[in-house]
């Protein structure tokens, strides 16, 4: 049984092999919540479910939309219905206009849009029959506004978002809530290739976790941090591009970012 400190009894994870959502995982075991860990199998999957009782792996590709419906079925029948479902699997590939790689950037889509989209249609039935549960998904600051190198992974958060915000806006009334993740920067190996001059106030995943679980209890529309990096790309995106496309090749000079 979860303790009173998060509200839900069952959660699912995908994308849990990695840094942020592993860290999320452990803390939302720490406090008693079953966790369902899933990502591809691998030995990080594996030490993540070794790490803590409360936590199951339930290893599954999230590009796999039969294999992932199978797996939330699993968790299912063997935990209870899913409370919270963070989806949070993805990838970062560099992007570079001299050189571009189209299978990369489809790599990209793939794992961090239809990944994340099937994590939805493999989880939301069960709570829409059931009236109640909790979708968080996992965005970025960065598919607010264009960035230089982020081409690919900039244009996927950006799909994200957009599904974020029509999916918040047909659960209206439905007791299904959905929560939005935008971190800007954090220290983890997904963008350990972009370069270090170039983290905007990067933080790190165990603040990344503390950050998210801190405000997901009370399921918000949108958690995201830091608010500087938040209120530039935010404010960068409401300009005409006339203003913003100098502002930002500015800021850049600036910062050296």
């Amino acid at each position: 049984m979860a303790d009173k400190t998060y509200p839900w009894k069952i959660a699912w994870i995908t994308g849990a092999s990695g840094a942020i959502c592993g860290e999320v995982a452990r803390r939302l075991a720490d406090a008693g919540v079953q966790v369902a860990a899933t990502a591809r199998h691998s030995e990080r999957l594996d030490a993540l479910a070794a790490s803590s009782p409360n936590i199951k792996s339930f290893p599954a590709d999230v590009q796999d939309i039969d294999g992932l419906k199978a797996c939330a079925a699993q968790v299912t029948a063997e935990l209870g219905p899913i409370d919270l479902a963070l989806l949070g699997a993805g990838i970062y590939v560099p992007f570079d206009i001299r050189n571009i790689d189209a299978g990369g950037f489809g790599e990209t889509m793939a794992l961090n849009v239809d990944g994340v989209l099937n994590g939805v249609g493999a989880v939301l039935p069960a709570m829409l029959e059931r009236g109640e549960g909790h979708l968080a998904i996992m965005g970025s600051l960065f598919g607010y506004a264009g960035w230089p190198g982020n081409g690919g992974y900039g244009a996927s958060k950006a799909a994200v978002i957009n599904l974020a915000e029509s999916l918040k806006l047909e659960l209206w009334g439905t007791g299904v809530d959905l929560t939005l993740i935008n971190p800007g920067f954090v220290d983890t190996p997904l963008n350990a290739s972009y370069d270090p001059e170039k983290k905007l106030f990067v933080i790190s995943k165990e603040r990344c976790a503390r950050k998210i679980l801190a405000k997901l209890p009370k399921r918000p529309y949108e958690i995201a941090f830091p608010p500087q990096v938040e209120i530039f790309l935010k404010t960068v995106r409401n300009l005409p591009r006339a203003v913003s496309f100098p502002l930002v090749r500015w800021f850049i000079k600036a910062t050296g970012a």
